[in-house]
C-alpha cells in the first residue's frame, strides 16, 4: 500500500533547485502562486514549460531546473526536471517516471548515418503529479505547441498514429497535450521498457548514470545533438 506521506515528493534537491532566485523570480513574474486552484496552477506551469521552453537538446541532461530555465530549451529529461521544480515550489507533489523509448521518435529529424548512429533505445522521463488523491501522468510537455503546429502543417493530410520528428502519438491532429486534469502524452507510444518510478531526477541519474554519460559520447557531442537541433530549428521556422 502506498504511504500517505507525500513529503518526499515536495522536497528540493540539487536538480530540483526551486528555492534558487531565478525560479523565485519567475514565480513572482508569472503570478502563479496567486492562482486560486491547484488545477489552474498545474495548467499554468505545465503550459509554460511545454511552450516557452522549446523542444531541443542541451549539452547535458543532468542539469538543474535553473539551468534548464536559462537554456530555454530541453528534451524529455530536462523539461521534466524544470516542470517538477515548478510544481514542487507551488506545493504540488510530483515524482519522476523513467523508461526507454525507441529511436523511431527521431525519424525525420535524423537521416542516413546520423540515424544509424543514434542508439536503438533512448532514456526517457516524464512525471506524475498528485491531483485529487490520484497520480496523473504528465508527458505532453516535451514538445512545444508552436513546433507541433509546424509539424502538423508539414503533413496537412495526415491522420491517425504518427511516429517521428520527436513525437509518438495515436492521434496526430489532436494529441493529448492539453492539461484537462488527466494524463498528457506526446512521446508515450514509443516507450519500449519501463525503468521505474523515482522521487526526483537525482535518484534517476543515480540509478542510471548512463543517461548522462551518453551526452559525453563523441556521437552525441559532435553529430547527434547538432543534427537534431538543426532539424528542429529548420522545421520550427519553416
Amino acid at each position: 500500500m502506498e504511504s500517505s506521506d507525500l513529503s518526499q515528493y515536495l522536497q528540493p534537491t540539487p536538480l530540483l533547485d526551486y528555492q534558487a532566485s531565478p525560479i523565485q523570480a519567475l514565480m513572482v513574474e508569472k503570478g502563479w502562486e496567486s492562482l486560486s486552484t491547484k488545477t489552474a496552477q498545474i495548467e499554468a506551469v505545465y503550459t509554460y514549460v511545454r511552450d516557452e521552453i522549446a523542444y531541443g537538446y542541451t549539452t547535458r541532461f543532468q542539469i538543474s531546473a535553473t539551468q534548464v530555465l536559462a537554456s530555454k530549451q530541453g528534451n524529455c529529461i530536462t523539461k521534466t526536471t524544470l516542470l517538477m521544480a515548478l510544481l514542487r515550489h507551488l506545493g504540488i507533489p510530483c515524482r519522476l517516471k523513467a523508461g526507454l523509448v525507441e529511436k523511431v521518435i527521431h525519424r525525420g529529424l535524423l537521416h542516413g548515418m546520423s540515424y544509424t548512429l543514434s542508439p536503438a533505445e533512448l532514456y526517457h522521463t516524464w512525471l506524475e503529479v498528485r491531483y485529487n488523491n490520484r497520480w496523473v501522468e504528465i508527458g505532453g510537455h516535451i514538445v512545444d505547441r508552436p513546433y507541433l503546429q509546424k509539424l502538423q502543417a508539414k503533413f496537412p493530410d495526415f491522420m491517425g498514429s504518427f511516429y517521428g520528428y520527436g513525437i509518438a502519438v495515436l492521434h496526430f491532429r489532436n494529441p493529448p497535450i492539453q492539461w484537462e486534469e488527466n494524463d498528457t502524452f506526446v512521446q508515450h507510444k514509443a516507450i519500449k521498457d519501463m525503468l521505474g518510478t523515482y522521487s526526483d531526477p537525482d535518484g534517476f541519474f543515480k540509478a542510471y548514470p548512463q543517461a548522462e554519460k551518453y551526452t559525453s559520447s563523441i556521437r552525441y557531442k559532435t553529430i547527434l545533438r547538432s543534427t537534431l537541433n538543426s532539424a528542429i530549428t529548420t522545421l520550427r521556422h519553416s
